[in-house]
């Protein structure tokens, strides 16, 4: 569901589920209404390592938003790289909901499918998309134009190829992270391919979502989920640490809601 927790935090756990009052959202966490001011990319390597595929992923999700003003298979670097900074803001923040969801729950953006692989199905029975023999021989050029253009643009390479009935499932891999989504799209336009989709990843875990604020504010909304309960199949439970991070990466305590917070056996 998540990375294991180090054992030096099960007591922080502990200690922090005993003092942390439910009935208000405030109870136990101090001056966590101040606001914390840190310059932007001002951490260490490892901090933004750390959290390179969260910042990857939520791209992803604002790209593929609605009413995005961008758009395509390739992900702009300054987008990523603007939620890298939106989180490792958050990182170097010092309110006591911060240190819950980095140093006690280990919250990370879940991962639904990879970021570089699209499954493909086409029939066994190509007559009239003869073409698609190719990728069933494990082939990434055919003769269709189309399908030739993907994957020369993107330089994708067939990484699998298996067989379920009358069906052909070929697995495209790309070197680096994508736009899984919108290729996704491209795929299923082509005439021959019957469904594309991403790789998906079983089960169900903490999540992070950023969503641009309106209004005369520049900035985003920031929150973590902490879900537990059953989340090998979906999470029953969860509980939500809410931020705002304006664009000079002043970070801004909101709320803290949802269920109660979990015990270490809770997440296990």
């Amino acid at each position: 569901m998540f990375n294991k927790i180090n054992i030096f935090l099960i007591f922080a756990v502990i200690g922090f589920v005993a003092c942390e009052d439910d009935s208000n959202p405030f109870g136990g966490i101090g001056d966590d209404d101040d606001d914390t001011t840190v310059e932007c990319g001002d951490v260490s390597n490892s901090v933004k390592d750390f959290y390179e595929e969260d910042a990857s992923r939520l791209a992803i999700d604002l790209v593929n938003a609605p009413g995005s003003v961008t758009s395509g298979v390739l992900i702009p670097p300054a987008l990523i790289e603007r939620m890298s900074d939106v989180l490792t803001a958050v990182h170097a923040s010092e309110f006591a909901a911060r240190d819950s969801v980095v140093d006690v729950y280990n919250v990370h953006f879940y991962p639904k499918y990879t970021l570089d692989e699209v499954v493909v199905r086409v029939s066994t029975d190509t007559t009239g998309n003869g073409w698609v023999d190719n990728w069933l021989d494990g082939n990434r050029f055919t003769s269709n134009e189309q399908a030739n253009g993907l994957v020369s643009t993107y330089d994708l390479e067939i990484d699998e190829v298996f067989f379920l009935g009358e069906n052909g499932f070929v697995i495209f891999k790309s070197d680096d992270i994508i736009n899984v989504p919108a290729l996704v799209e491209n795929f299923a336009a082509i005439s021959g391919v019957l469904e594309a989709g991403p790789r998906e990843i079983s089960g169900d875990g903490d999540d992070i979502t950023v969503t641009p604020l309106g209004g005369a504010e520049d900035g985003y909304q920031v929150v973590y989920k902490v879900a537990y309960d059953d989340c090998e199949n979906t999470c029953q439970k969860a509980r939500f640490y809410e931020f705002n991070v304006t664009d000079e990466c002043s970070v801004t305590y909101v709320n803290t809601y949802g269920d109660s917070a979990p015990e270490l056996e809770d997440r296990e």
